[in-house]
């Protein structure tokens, strides 16, 4: 995907302020990649929702992604919203692959292990938000930081390595002006959209 030096700017600014609030967030909420498990795969029996590029995210995906935000107060938006939040990130995500600053697997492992020492070294109270947190997932603390989280870490570090590199190239040519993070993932689902890399399998799902 071809972006204009404009449009990358917006991102980095965009995603920098993702990165910032997922870093605050990283100890009560790990999110669900929307097709992280799902890349090069077929259709599965009508689950699908929308596909992006080669990435499928299916109805199991979503109530994922549901699940984990019902651990806040704040009401759910309807499944479109909700499948808009996951291919922007899906996009997100598919640009750092293609910008080569990809976070491995390992990288999400090592980042894992550092922010479950630093967890203990955090107040009794963070901690046991942690554990309640834990508890309403299902899983135990090891499964958390050895299983769920590495994935988790991996594409926040992608996101974090994408956010570096487009603000080196920032600095460097001296962008356009900057407009909102809102406007920025609009105009990145739009144009997603207008190529026809993402495709709409269920009648109901409104993107636009």
């Amino acid at each position: 995907m071809k972006l204009n030096r404009k449009f990358i700017t917006i991102l980095s600014v965009a995603v920098a302020s993702v990165l910032t609030i997922s870093t605050i967030l990283c100890f009560t909420d790990a999110s669900d990649r929307s097709g992280q498990k799902h890349r090069m795969r077929e259709d599965l029996n009508g689950q699908t929702l929308i596909q992006v590029d080669s990435t499928y995210i299916t109805r199991t995906d979503l109530s994922a992604y549901k699940n984990n935000l019902t651990q806040s107060d704040t009401p759910l938006p309807d499944d479109s919203t909700l499948l808009k939040e996951m291919a922007t990130k899906e996009l997100m995500l598919q640009l750092a692959d293609d910008e080569g600053v990809a976070a491995s697997l390992q990288d999400g492992v090592k980042r894992a292990r550092q922010l479950r020492k630093t967890l203990e070294s955090q107040p009794r109270q963070v901690q046991e938000q942690h554990l309640r947190m834990l508890d309403t997932m299902g899983i135990s603390e090891d499964q958390y930081w050895e299983d769920y989280s590495p994935p988790e870490y991996r594409d926040m570090l992608s996101i974090e390595r994408l956010v570096n590199k487009l603000t080196t190239e920032m600095k460097t040519n001296q962008p356009d002006t900057i407009t909102s993070k809102e406007q920025l993932k609009a105009d990145l689902l739009t144009m997603a959209l207008d190529e026809q890399r993402i495709v709409v399998f269920d009648p109901d799902i409104q993107l636009r």
